[in-house]
């Protein structure tokens, strides 16, 4: 990511992406036309994007506050309250998503946003799918978030609105504790013909219960980390729990309550540019930013499935264990 300047005077942020074997031009228009119909508060927007011959440059929405993970690492983990203000309004962005008929299937803390007002912005459709054109069945995501039906009905059709509540469920343990609930044996994305051995990992939906957290609480994410997705719970369950919709303090975005701008564009009365500039676009006082390495440290060696055992505690959430 860079930051540009837009050509209404706001600042922006630029992804450059490399036309490529890796990122084929059909793969980009996918995320382009994905980031213009998805318009909410709690979504990052699109300004604008360009193509060259290498490279295509897509400017969207500065959420300023960069991402959610920066927050959680200096705090070590949040009290309920103010967990439930931060997972309300990613509840409200993944909610809206599924309404408009997308599922994300890459929810994880560095695509949690936080802008200068406070506001929670989703970010990078990179992975997400289209539901309307038919049920997803890719093996993709990154593995500590990832649903286990996933890695382990590896090419079958999967429901993607279930796969994302458990992503929000990883998300609500992280903010609540400070850590993964799962050791899955690596940090990084999850891809077609994993070993069994890695696969055996996915199993496990049997998390450590830390003293601090409420019943309430305990309840809620024993509903959304099921492994069995007919059994999960979905968003709809988890607006109307007890734990969600009381507390001292209320959640910033109430359910259901819509954004500035909520719309969904129609692409096929919109359709996507896609002229090839001769010379990339002006970049003034371009500044980079420094990429963040995908999830946390990790003890790839434990094969234990508590998760919570000596070796794995460590106290520095920068260096936090699995």
């Amino acid at each position: 990511m860079v930051l540009g300047t837009h050509e209404d005077g706001s600042t922006a942020a630029i992804k450059i992406i490399d036309r490529g074997p890796l990122s084929p031009d059909a793969q980009i228009q996918k995320e382009i036309k994905l980031a213009r119909r998805l318009r909410h508060r709690n979504v990052v927007g699109y300004k604008q994007h360009f193509v060259t011959k290498n490279k295509v440059y897509l400017a969207m929405e500065l959420a300023s506050g960069g991402e959610l993970y920066d927050q959680l690492e200096a705090a070590g983990r949040f009290d309920e309250d103010r967990a439930r203000e931060l997972f309300a309004q990613v509840l409200e962005g993944v909610a809206f998503c599924h309404s408009a008929g997308v599922c994300h299937r890459d929810l994880k803390l560095e695509n949690v946003l936080v802008a200068a007002d406070g506001d929670i912005k989703l970010t990078d459709f990179g992975f997400s799918k289209d539901m309307t054109h038919g049920s997803p069945k890719s093996c993709v995501g990154t593995a500590l978030y990832v649903a286990p039906e996933i890695v382990l009905k590896e090419g079958s059709e999967y429901d993607g609105k279930k796969a994302d509540v458990w992503s929000l469920g990883i998300i609500l343990y992280l903010l609540t504790v400070g850590r993964f609930p799962f050791n899955r044996g690596h940090v990084g994305g999850v891809a077609p013909g994993m070993s069994y051995r890695s696969k055996e990992k996915f199993r496990n939906d049997n998390f450590r219960v830390p003293p601090h957290m409420s019943d309430q609480l305990t309840r809620l994410l024993r509903r959304i980390l099921c492994a069995d997705p007919a059994r999960r719970a979905d968003i709809a369950e988890i607006r109307a729990h007890p734990w969600f919709c009381c507390g001292s303090r209320p959640p910033v975005t109430p359910p259901g309550t819509p954004g500035p701008e909520t719309a969904a564009v129609d692409e096929e009365e919109q359709p996507l540019e896609w002229d090839v500039l001769d010379a990339s676009p002006p970049a003034p006082a371009v500044e980079e930013t420094t990429a963040f390495e995908e999830g946390f440290d990790d003890d790839i060696d434990d094969d234990d499935t508590d998760d919570w055992d000596g070796e794995d505690t460590l106290t520095d959430f920068g260096s936090l264990a699995l």
